[in-house]
């Protein structure tokens, strides 16, 4: 049996998950608990990016005709490969027909399990603690200083580390909503890979309301494939500013952001629901566009545009010098792309 701790989850999934039939995750912060579902099926299926192979099953279904699950759980590829499998809302009305996975002793394909906090003498915890090959990880909300050690932690994986008073400027403009620190946090290393330092004037580039002022505008027009917009916001950016530096950052976070609240309207949720109930907040001027560019990209192709902006941001990186050049060209490339 695997009964997990939040630090030990990084571990579990390099070294143990090829080896288990499932995953609960259960508590009181439901984006951590998606956060960490998504993870979890990415090292299952070995992509790093794509978790559109992910299978989602109603209860509701399920309850009507168990033997899906069984099916789909067994049914494992001729080439080997592992599927993941999620239900959203497991609870105690769940276990009769998710008992036989559970207890199963056959490495098949990996069912994640997500619900609310559940007690320690729920049957259905019971159950994915004590089986052989299940974990189980429940998610408790955070307090200030588990918060920042986290954060610090995530910055040391990229080799980063706060300088002066950069970290108290980072929660002061952030806030404490875990999934919007985690949104911040991961463009600021992104913005600052190679340094060793995040500083407060690296904060203010990337996490600040200034930061954020012109460049949504530029990231609209190009999801909207207005070249000529673009090609003007562009060209109007101050290159000696950090904030010119870090569009492509904004821009991936952007297009990830994008995939995610993609993955909640897989799940059931409308356009609207998604935009409404975003966290971080979505700001309301910008809702129009947002919901343009849900209807407008499917997951694939916003991942194909992930991956270009990913690779632009590397080169900028290896050619120091030809940023500026490399920023534009990537710019308008996916304005290009997205007149199609």
């Amino acid at each position: 049996m695997a009964i997990l701790r939040t630090e030990d989850f990084d571990g579990f999934l390099k070294r143990k998950i090829a080896g288990m039939n499932g995953l609960l995750l259960h508590g009181s912060d439901p984006a951590t608990i998606a956060a960490l579902a998504r993870q979890a099926a990415r090292a299952v299926m070995g992509n790093d990016q794509n978790v559109s192979g992910l299978l989602r099953l109603e209860i509701s279904s399920l309850k009507e005709d168990p033997s899906k699950l069984l099916d789909e759980f067994f049914a494992l590829s001729l080439l080997g490969d592992r599927r993941a499998l999620l239900i959203d809302g497991a609870d105690e009305s769940t276990l009769k027909f998710l008992n036989p996975i559970i207890t199963s002793s056959s490495v098949a394909n990996f069912l994640i399990l997500t619900s609310e906090n559940l007690s320690k003498a729920s049957k259905l915890r019971v159950a994915c603690e004590t089986a052989e090959l299940f974990g189980s990880l429940v998610i408790y909300a955070e307090d200030e200083a588990a918060q920042a050690a986290r954060i610090r932690k995530l910055l040391a994986a990229d080799q980063l580390s706060w300088a002066g008073e950069a970290e108290q400027l980072f929660f002061a403009t952030v806030g404490s909503d875990r999934a919007a620190v985690d949104q911040e946090a991961a463009k600021l290393a992104l913005y600052c890979l190679g340094q060793a330092h995040v500083s407060e004037a690296d904060v203010e580039a990337i996490c600040g309301d200034t930061a954020a002022f012109g460049t949504d505008e530029l990231i609209d027009a190009v999801l909207a494939g207005d070249l000529s917009a673009a090609d003007r916001m562009a060209g109007s950016l101050d290159s000696d500013s950090a904030g010119a530096r870090g569009v492509l950052p904004v821009l991936l976070l952007h297009l990830t952001r994008l995939q995610a609240l993609h993955i909640e309207m897989e799940r059931g949720a409308t356009i609207d629901m998604v935009v409404r109930n975003s966290k971080p907040t979505i700001f309301f001027k910008r809702h129009t566009a947002f919901k343009s560019q849900l209807r407008k990209f499917d997951l694939e192709t916003l991942i194909v545009m992930q991956q270009s902006i990913a690779t632009a941001i590397l080169q900028s990186r290896k050619q120091a010098d030809l940023w500026e050049a490399i920023t534009g060209r990537a710019l308008l490339s996916l304005a290009r792309s997205a007149r199609v």
